[in-house]
Parts: C-alpha cells; sequence; structure tokens
C-alpha cells in the first residue's frame, strides 16, 4: 500500500489531514530547564523559528505528522549546525526513501536515497515500535486490508455511478446471435442508457426482444453502511480522530459531551504521541539542559467565561496576579507594575502563621493575668 493509494480513501486524508491541521499550528515553546519551579522561558533558536529553510516552519510540521501518520517514522537529514554543533537546520525526507537496519556490529545503518549516511547526520522519530526494532510500524503497510477495502468500496461506487445502464437487466432475443451482434446489441443498449446523464431513460425494444431486469440496489445489499464503517473503523481504530472531525455526524460521540471535552480527549489520546515524540526530538537537539515543547494551551482552552470564572478563581486563591491573567490573554501588563500585586484572601491563612498568632495570643492572655495578680497583691 502506497502513501498516494491511501490518501485517496477520504478517511485516511481527513484523518490524516485533521492531524497534520492541529500539529502545524501548535508553537514551540524555549525554556531553561524542565523543572517548573526554576525554568524561565527563552526566545526561540532559528531551528525552532525555521526548521528546514526552503519550506515554512508549519510545512515542516505537516510533513513531520503526514510520515508518522502514514509511515509510522519521520526521518530529517541534519544538513547545518550551529557554532556549538546544535541541529540549526533539518530537512525531511521522504520516509520511503530512507531505510534503517542493524549493522554487523549491532548498531543502527541509516541509508537516504539507497547511500549509508553518519548516525549524527539522522533525525529520526518513531511512532509505534516493537521490542528491539530500529523503526516505527507502518500504520498502512500493516493495516492495508482495512484501507484497501475502503478503497475499493470507492471504486465499486465510482463505478456504480459511471457504468451504470438503468434499468438494468438481461436483454433477451428469440433468435441466435453470433458473437459481432452480440456485441452490437450491447454497445447500442449502453450507448443509449449507461451514464448518470442517460440512465433511467426509457427502453424501446422491437424484434421480439425482451428485457428480464435484475434489480440490486446498493443500500439494501447494505453498500452505503458497509462504507459507513469503513470511514469509522478507519478515523477510529487507525487514526484515533474524532468522527465529528472528519464529517461523521450521523452518530454519536463517546468522545466527550461538549466542544471542550472532546477536544481535550483529541488532545490526550491521539495527538499526545505525536507531541510527546517531537518534545524529546526536539530538546535533544536544543542546547544543553535546555526543554523545548510545543503549546497546547491555545487548543485547550475554554471559552471566554470559563478563562475569566478561573481567573477569578486564580486571583482570588491568591496564585495568579493581574499581569498572569493579562498575559493568557495575550494582552499587556498593567503600567508601572501595578498587576504584580497578588491577593490575600481574607478567610484564610498558612497554618503556621495561625498556631504563631494562638501563641501570642496565649502569651498576652498570661501575661496580663499576671500583672492583673500582681497589681491585686500590692494593694
Amino acid at each position: 500500500m502506497s502513501q498516494t493509494g491511501a490518501l485517496q480513501v477520504l478517511a485516511v486524508y481527513g484523518s490524516v489531514g485533521v492531524i497534520a491541521d492541529a500539529l502545524a499550528t501548535l508553537p514551540w515553546e524555549r525554556w531553561s530547564t524542565e523543572d517548573a519551579a526554576k525554568r524561565k522561558k527563552l526566545p526561540l533558536t532559528e531551528l525552532l523559528k525555521k526548521p528546514y529553510v526552503e519550506i515554512s516552519r508549519m510545512d515542516w510540521l505537516t510533513q513531520y505528522a503526514m510520515s508518522m501518520c502514514l509511515r509510522g517514522n519521520f526521518y530529517g537529514d541534519i544538513v547545518e549546525r550551529d557554532q556549538d554543533f546544535n541541529p540549526s537546520q533539518i530537512k525531511p525526507m521522504a520516509p520511503d526513501a530512507c531505510s534503517v537496519r542493524r549493522n554487523a556490529q549491532g548498531f543502527p545503518e541509516y541509508r537516504f536515497n539507497g547511500k549509508v549516511v553518519p548516525t549524527d547526520r539522522v533525525f529520526h522519530i518513531r511512532n509505534l515500535s516493537l521490542a528491539g526494532s530500529v523503526a516505527g510500524l507502518n500504520p498502512i503497510q500493516y493495516l492495508r486490508l482495512a484501507i484497501n477495502k475502503a478503497r475499493m468500496q470507492d471504486e465499486y461506487a465510482a463505478a456504480y455511478l459511471t457504468n451504470s445502464a438503468n434499468p438494468e437487466g438481461v436483454l433477451e432475443v428469440e433468435d441466435e446471435l453470433d458473437p459481432d451482434e452480440t456485441v452490437a446489441l450491447a454497445r447500442s443498449w449502453n450507448a443509449a442508457h449507461q451514464g448518470v446523464g442517460r440512465a433511467h431513460l426509457p427502453a424501446v425494444l422491437t424484434g421480439g426482444m425482451k428485457f428480464n431486469p435484475i434489480s440490486v440496489n446498493p443500500k439494501d445489499s447494505q453498500f452505503l453502511e458497509s462504507m459507513q464503517y469503513s470511514a469509522s473503523a478507519i478515523s477510529g481504530m487507525i487514526f484515533r480522530v474524532p468522527p465529528h472531525m472528519i464529517g461523521i455526524v450521523d452518530r454519536s460521540t463517546s468522545w466527550g459531551t461538549g466542544i471542550e471535552q472532546q477536544e481535550r480527549g483529541f488532545v490526550t489520546n491521539t495527538l499526545g504521541r505525536y507531541i510527546g515524540a517531537m518534545d524529546e526530538a526536539m530538546t535533544e537537539a536544543a542546547p544543553g539542559g535546555n526543554y523545548v515543547r510545543l503549546n497546547l494551551d491555545e487548543r485547550l482552552r475554554g471559552d471566554k467565561l470559563q478563562r475569566y470564572q478561573a481567573y477569578a478563581l486564580g486571583t482570588a486563591g491568591g496564585w495568579l496576579c493581574a499581569d498572569d491573567v493579562l498575559a493568557a490573554e495575550d494582552m499587556p501588563p498593567l503600567p508601572d507594575g501595578q498587576g504584580q500585586n497578588y491577593m490575600v484572601p481574607i478567610n484564610s491563612e498558612l497554618l503556621a502563621q495561625a498556631l504563631q498568632s494562638m501563641k501570642a495570643e496565649e502569651e498576652a492572655a498570661t501575661a496580663e493575668a499576671a500583672r492583673t495578680t500582681s497589681g491585686g497583691a500590692d494593694a
């Protein structure tokens, strides 16, 4: 099964397109460390701004997603490095032009276009893989029967609409016809009735000819239901894309009751593998100690009411300030540092502070009682 053949199936093209679009629109972030308590945000490197000079960042991520979905592997050729020997340009390679196997010494050996390339030139990300394997599983090859079934159903539907010669049946004549006469009669019938534009035209029979109809309705043979099942199986079982995202809206979905829940399920169950693998690979390619990730905030953020309710809880609880909220909404901070003030809840305090206050009150009460007793004795 080739990539071109697989992409001719609607469910494959739609599912892969949804995943590729979702990944390509995510922005990269670079941090000083993975430790959330210590990290600081850093400017993007040239690799993160434009991974390969001939195409855009979105195109680069799209090609990554397409290779992972269709072939289970993304191969990149590190064609340029910076002064610290960190990759600065990675050329995406067609997965069918790349291969990897273990050599006689047991180490991975890569070939690009049939030529062995040094391992330090290879940027390789795997999708699902078996233990001990140096390459990811090829999904459209392993599942070629399911995809090919859907493709044959599409071809049958196209052939049915193109070649249908309604009314369908058998032409019966009283006399014997030689092969040439039989072919001529069939061609004459097709010329009058074949094709969408001439379908269902009335048939005029002469010379004792009879037409015996043979009707096979695609819907009666559950053909349409079979096509819908194939589309659902490809999108849901192979690519794990919610059916409503590729236009299958004739049934309920188990991905959540609201748009936000369905989106969160799509990010967690579908995009998580692609994003996690890319984050790890780009972190390894970044300067030592740096952490690189694709930012999912835009895909996971709720509607305006939900966001503002969350901001209100955060500011009231004291872990968000006004500038934090403005930054989350892509707005500039307040002038003169006014947005850096954190609120403290008036009905709560730290346990240590509460115990200290109670101890201080007890000591004050004891001292007051001692003074009162001393004053009475003197009198």
